[in-house]
């Protein structure tokens, strides 16, 4: 009898003391999670107080009359970030700021060249990749893909957006997490921009502050957990600030006389479609010749080699210096005579200019990253302006590159 009530008293024991371990674990692991977020959310993330040199215009429409689709189309969308999401108002004020400037703020917004579609411009099925998928040309359809990304393969936006501070680091964080633009890229339009989105905090009284949970216990539509092992989707890898960008004086991805014939951010360096890195061409840059050769800008390790639709024939190289850089449109994989995991050296021979994937003549198409990505599509993350890397001649360019020469490598 004894012993079948000690044994009893000691299975409960057992239970009860699981439950408070596994307790203590939880909370502990959530401590540690926000430690993470909010430790590596320091003063140098965001340049919050960051000087506007120019005033702004703004960014004109019917957007101000309360009789509008598109003040509708806006009010739908400030409602649902606050009530699902939790934004701040400085926060929402930047997401309908930046919806203007891509869009303004239209639900059926096309844009061919960069094959990008709806409010935020999403990639749908082009050179950007295709987020859009089965999206409907709605606001409604279009505010959900928003938030659906923001709580799954977006969560970097969300934990930016929680930690932001005002309205500038609000409009940082959804354009370098969300849209995919550098910091300093021209696209961003800062000046008028920001002046826009204070506008929009007093016409929709958005005055209160946010208190966003990016722990939604995996509630999420992508199924995407809070704590996920996989890389490819955890928020928290790219909650992180940017490494930030040195020029580096190594050469060039090409040797001998070269042009410029594609800029960045677009081709025209203002003007024409979007563009996510600069291409070279030398003047002999025949498939059998070896002045159509590729070389590595720095030194480093091969990270990445494979091909796609758009980059045809790639390689990615991470240097020493932590930054990315990209190698595009080599004529076969045979013709990158390097491979994962190699070691290159500045100046080291490593692809051959080609014409594969989405791209127009023979010639290197080359991208500056200073985030690590999975999957390496032409609008990431980290991408910076080749420029700003490079040595260039001064009258391409560096934050805007304009294509212009031809060059010769040998002179800075």
């Amino acid at each position: 009898m004894f012993d079948n009530w000690w044994r009893y008293k000691k299975i409960k024991l057992y239970a009860y003391g699981t439950l408070i371990a596994t307790a203590v674990v939880v909370v502990i692991a959530a401590i540690m999670m926000f430690i993470m977020i909010f430790s590596t959310q320091n003063a140098e993330c965001f340049n919050d107080d960051q000087t506007v040199a120019e005033a702004g215009q703004g960014i004109g429409g019917d957007w101000q009359d309360h009789n509008s689709n598109t003040y509708k189309a806006m009010r739908h969308a400030a409602d649902r970030f606050q009530k699902e999401l939790h934004m701040s108002g400085d926060n929402i004020a930047a997401a309908l700021a930046v919806g203007l400037r891509e869009s303004g703020f239209n639900p059926k917004a096309v844009n061919p060249g960069g094959a990008v579609k709806g409010i935020w411009q999403w990639g749908a099925g082009g050179i950007n990749g295709d987020r859009y998928k089965d999206t409907q040309d709605n606001v409604e359809s279009q505010v959900q893909l928003a938030i659906n990304e923001l709580k799954s393969t977006h969560k970097g936006a969300l934990i930016d957006l929680a930690t932001a501070d005002n309205i500038n680091s609000s409009l940082v964080a959804w354009d370098t997490k969300f849209e995919g633009v550098g910091v300093n890229d021209p696209q961003r339009r800062v000046a008028d921009t920001l002046k826009t989105a204070n506008e929009i905090k007093k016409v929709f009284a958005l005055d209160f502050p946010g208190s966003i949970n990016v722990f939604d216990h995996g509630n999420n539509n992508s199924g995407i957990g809070d704590n996920s092992t996989n890389a490819n989707t955890s928020g928290l890898s790219e909650a992180t600030c940017d490494s930030g960008l040195s020029s580096n004086d190594n050469g060039l991805p090409v040797k001998g006389q070269y042009s410029i014939t594609g800029g960045y951010p677009n081709y025209g360096g203002l003007t024409g479609a979007t563009h996510y890195g600069v291409d070279f061409q030398t003047t002999d840059h025949a498939l059998s010749s070896s002045g159509g050769n590729v070389y590595a800008v720095h030194d480093g390790t091969v990270v990445a080699k494979s091909s796609d639709s758009t980059g045809g024939n790639w390689l990615v190289i991470k240097g020493t210096d932590n930054v990315f850089t990209y190698y595009g449109h080599a004529p076969t994989q045979e013709a990158i005579v390097v491979n994962n995991g190699d070691k290159v050296k500045a100046g080291q021979h490593i692809s051959h200019q080609g014409q594969t994937g989405m791209a127009t003549g023979i010639h290197v198409h080359f991208a500056v990253n200073t985030h690590d990505q999975f999957g390496w599509a032409p609008q990431s993350n980290g991408l910076k302006s080749p420029g700003d890397y490079l040595k260039l001649p001064q009258k391409v360019g560096t934050n805007v590159v304009v294509p212009n020469g031809p060059f010769d490598s040998d002179k800075k």
